[in-house]
């Protein structure tokens, strides 16, 4: 990533590599992550393209759910903490015409600065001022509700998509019975031509998103989506609201003190972000005792 000869688009695999190192060798690559963070600072500061520019800073997101006291140290200890977190937040603000994030814009993106920003909320006072501590808690605040949002609409994408290919598939019998016994083809090569229409239009139907009016990248449709890592099995609603739990309980006042600075925005925003973790617990109990079974 060091070098300044190699297009943006050539690096984007090096941060993904970073993140999958941090994800699935947590706490056994202590000694890489300063070389890690300052490569990455390094093509942060001089990248031009988007899509990259977050990339990068998923690599510091997935440092600090790596180990956030390491990497917390790292950075005040080159003098970028300030200038990494400040650059974050804005792009965190950055919004299109249409209302929506310019940035981090797939369901992935949301979770690991989620996990990253969190992370954070449990450190004491001498390494995130209260200030600091107020600003990443109301941004993984409304990451958390985008987040949420944007998982129940690909929910629903993925029901109506499914509803779509059942009705699809009906009508298709009904035509393809008929146009069988015209053709003298057996009932085995109709369900075969059957099945061939269907996962035409599955196919169809994973790939049709609607365009954002003044988006013109692909970058929200990764195939990345499709990847897996250790980061599934943990849910950043409940990892938000047991790292909260855990700053009430080590630090009463300094919890306290946080919760005075919210206003009405901020507090509906908290419990309902809490009121959804409780939800997704029963949710996951229901799934691993379905599985066990």
């Amino acid at each position: 990533m060091r070098d300044e000869n190699m297009e943006d688009s050539d690096i984007e695999p090096a941060p993904k590599l970073i993140e999958v190192v941090f994800q699935n060798c947590k706490g056994n690559v202590d000694q890489w992550v300063e070389h890690y963070l300052m490569i990455t600072i390094e093509r942060l500061r001089r990248t031009q393209k988007p899509y990259l520019k977050c990339l990068l800073v998923q690599v510091i997101a997935n440092a600090l759910y790596y180990n956030p006291y390491l990497t917390l140290e790292i950075l005040q200890k080159l003098g970028v903490a300030a200038e990494i977190f400040s650059h974050w937040f804005a792009m965190l603000q950055q919004v299109k015409k249409s209302g929506a994030r310019a940035n981090f814009k797939r369901e992935h993106d949301k979770k690991v600065c989620c996990l990253g920003l969190t992370s954070l909320i449990g450190l004491p006072a001498d390494k995130i001022p209260a200030e600091a501590l107020d600003q990443i808690f109301k941004a993984t605040l409304e990451l958390l509700v985008a987040y949420k949002d944007q998982v129940a609409e690909s929910k629903k994408r993925d029901e109506e998509a499914t509803d779509d290919m059942d009705g699809f598939d009906a009508d298709e019998e009904d035509e393809e019975v008929d146009s069988d016994k015209e053709m003298g083809l057996d009932d085995e090569d109709g369900d075969e031509v059957s099945s061939l229409h269907l996962q035409k239009f599955a196919a169809e139907a994973r790939g049709f998103q609607p365009a954002d009016e003044d988006d013109d990248s692909d970058d929200d449709f990764s195939d990345d989506e499709e990847l897996t890592s250790p980061i599934d099995e943990v849910d950043p609603f409940i990892f938000f609201v047991e790292a909260v739990q855990g700053l009430q309980a080590s630090d009463p006042v300094r919890f306290q003190n946080l919760m005075q600075t919210l206003d009405f925005r901020y507090q509906a925003l908290a419990s309902g972000i809490a009121q959804h973790a409780e939800e997704r617990k029963v949710e996951i109990d229901k799934l691993e005792k379905a599985s066990a079974q």
